[in-house]
């Protein structure tokens, strides 16, 4: 009996440390929580229910508690992609004034508060990482890219406003939807170029020129910051995307008209350059021929002038040796020459003169400072000799 009894007792010893054991392991999970340098560590203990709240690295007793986790900082993206780590949510729609359409993706950081009660704050309302991310932040870009939509029109949003979306979407996120205005205005499509009626809104401003806010932004009761925010695509519904392109198509028409045209107009500024050019160095070339035929000329001239002089010079020789000759003889006459002697005399002076003559050559002309005999001109062998000296030599009248 005693052996029964012993037995049935080391059973149950063994069955409870079985069921202990396994509690144990089970819970031992509980028992510490290991805290890693970018998150935020809540616990929650068991029957107290206080909230224990860790920001800085290691481990810590858990005492059974619940621990939830989150990221210190994070991206969220708002696209049907992501990176590992970082949650994703489909797309945003968004409509702008002129009623076109586009599926808007991108992503914005965001960035937990470290003091005690914010954490607290986020935590009791939304309880998890994964709430906080889409009930509350893309919640937030949704309804801010709702309103940034109006405020431009699907050309405006690809193109001059591109830098306006982003701002408008991050700045309603993080302090508050605008205060607006609308007003319905008529206008020409820029893809169309038919006349339509839309409806534009404005920013209301204060005094100081700061954009007044509708409501403020929940995500500033919790202490949190968005930024960062970026737009990594914006796909247009069919009708815009068309009407994009055909855009595009007709400013690169226009670019290229544009460039055609200054080519056009350089190639004749270029053309009128060179027919300058050309005709400056036509110009040059007719000059220098006419230099060269002055310059030949004045040699000529100079050559001419020098001929003259040599010329003159052997007159004038010839003239003084014929007087010489001449004065010779008449001082022989006058001393007592003979008839005979004085014939002789004569007939040699004067075909020696005759001689000496025919070795010149001369103009027949030129011209004189003064009348000869009522004529403006004279014979130069006149000029030289001495008309009395030629007369001389002229065959005495029968």
């Amino acid at each position: 009996m005693d052996i029964k009894n012993w037995s049935i007792k080391k059973i149950s010893i063994i069955a409870v440390s079985i069921v202990a054991l396994i509690v144990l392991i089970s819970y031992s999970g509980k028992m510490y929580e290991e805290v890693g340098a970018g998150e935020i560590v809540v616990i929650q203990h068991p029957i107290s229910g206080e909230l224990e709240v860790i920001t800085t690295p290691g481990t810590y007793s858990q005492y059974l508690g619940t621990a939830t986790h989150y990221k210190k900082r994070s991206n969220i993206w708002f696209s049907n992609q992501r990176t590992q780590g970082d949650t994703a949510d489909q797309s945003i729609k968004i409509r702008f004034n002129d009623g076109g359409h586009a599926q808007l993706s991108g992503a914005v950081s965001m960035q937990l508060p470290l003091d005690r009660k914010g954490i607290i704050n986020f935590h009791t309302n939304f309880g998890s990482q994964e709430a906080l991310e889409h009930d509350l932040v893309t919640t937030i870009i949704q309804k801010a890219v709702y309103m940034t939509g109006p405020l431009m029109s699907s050309k405006e949003s690809y193109a001059e406003k591109r830098n306006d979306l982003i701002a408008y979407i991050e700045d309603q996120a993080s302090h508050g939807v605008y205060k607006t205005t609308q007003k319905d205005i008529k206008t020409t499509d820029a893809f169309t170029g038919t006349e339509k009626v839309i409806t534009i809104v404005d920013i209301q401003k204060d005094s100081k020129g700061t954009f007044l806010r509708q409501e403020k932004s929940p995500i500033q009761n919790y202490n949190i910051t968005l930024s960062n925010l970026s737009i990594n695509s914006i796909d247009y519904d069919n009708n815009v995307e068309k009407q994009i392109v055909d855009q595009q198509k007709l400013t690169m028409q226009v670019q290229t008209a544009i460039a055609n045209a200054k080519k056009s107009e350089q190639d004749a500024l270029t053309a009128e350059q060179k027919g300058k050019a050309d005709a400056a160095s036509a110009k040059w070339d007719q000059e220098v021929i006419k230099a060269k035929l002055v310059t030949q000329a004045q040699q000529q001239k100079e050559v001419a002038e020098l001929n003259v002089k040599t010329a003159s010079l052997e007159a004038q020789k010839t003239r003084i040796d014929a007087d010489a000759e001449s004065y010779k003889n008449a001082k022989l006459v006058v001393a007592g020459l003979s008839p005979i002697d004085k014939a002789d005399y004569e007939m040699k002076t004067k075909i020696g003169i005759a001689e000496a003559l025919a070795k010149i050559t001369l103009p027949a002309t030129y011209m004189t400072n003064g009348a000869s005999n009522g004529k403006g001109s004279a014979s130069m062998l006149e000029s030289i000799l001495g008309a009395n000296l030629l007369q001389n030599m002229q065959p005495a009248a029968k």
